[in-house]
């Protein structure tokens, strides 16, 4: 039953979607998934402000997120580019970079805009979902616009085996870090950031960008590579690199909070 209706969702124009994801998001969002955490989660970072509202923009944010990923699955090159604009990518053109992603706007088109305009390969780490049909999908999504993905488990034996290629490594450094972290500061909290992005650079003795995604209007949005770090990194204190990312990351919250991916638990333990 559900593939028949997804076959069908993908033909569908995105203004469609996104209205079909905003009606059925209205009721839905008062018994949405993991509702106390995100509204945990607004109260503490933005103690001033209305944390239901918010969160009702959030969950609005996040419905058009999931059908554009839906309608990647379908969409051509063209229209991808045309829906984001994407500033700073010739930086990139040479490969032998590292670029710090965020959940903030549209992960899958942001890292998809990227690979089509770097010029160089783009390696995109990834946790593999639990979700066969998700898998399915983000695969379908990666293949369709060169974007090669790479899960955590094999990152260490493919940059030993790629480490004197142009490629450019892409991490998703906002999520809860395992052992291997670092702290800064993120919405007034102390905050452990994933060392990952620092660590390879450090080792490749390549620069770190960050890119920053940002929601336009609907199904549109505005990319910027930025470079955040650059070898030699002798003098760097370690988290050096993450602390600017923790900052350029707080930039882009602070412009749209709503855009953040606040259902994710991430201060716990903290």
């Amino acid at each position: 039953m559900l593939e028949p209706f997804l076959r069908t969702a993908r033909r569908m124009p995105l203004e469609r979607l996104h209205w079909l994801a905003e009606d059925l998001g209205k009721p839905l969002a008062s018994v949405a998934y993991r509702r106390r955490m995100v509204l945990a989660n607004l109260a503490r970072a933005f103690p001033e402000a209305n944390a239901r509202a918010l969160a009702a923009q959030f969950y609005a944010a996040l419905g058009q997120v999931c059908v554009e990923t839906l309608k990647a699955e379908a969409m051509e090159a063209k229209e991808l580019r045309d829906r984001v604009a994407l500033d700073g990518a010739e930086a990139l053109r040479g490969g032998k970079a590292v670029v710090a992603m965020a959940h903030h706007g549209n992960l899958v088109w942001a890292a998809c805009a990227l690979a089509l305009a770097a010029g160089a390969p783009v390696s995109v780490v990834y946790k593999t979902p639990h979700v066969a049909r998700m898998r399915q999908m983000i695969v379908a999504i990666a293949e369709r616009f060169g974007v090669d993905l790479v899960p955590v488990k094999e990152v260490r034996a493919r940059l030993v085996h790629s480490r004197h290629e142009a490629r450019i490594w892409t991490i998703v450094a906002d999520q809860r870090p395992g052992r291997s972290r670092c702290h800064a500061t993120l919405c007034g909290r102390r905050t452990a950031f994933f060392t990952g992005p620092e660590r390879i650079a450090r080792a490749l003795r390549w620069p770190v960008y960050y890119l920053s995604c940002r929601r336009a209007a609907p199904g549109r949005y505005r990319c910027a590579v930025d470079k955040i770090a650059e070898p030699p990194y002798r003098e760097e204190p370690n988290g050096a690199v993450m602390e600017r990312y923790a900052e350029k990351l707080q930039a882009d919250i602070d412009h749209a909070p709503a855009d953040w991916l606040w259902s994710h638990d991430r201060w716990r333990g903290e």
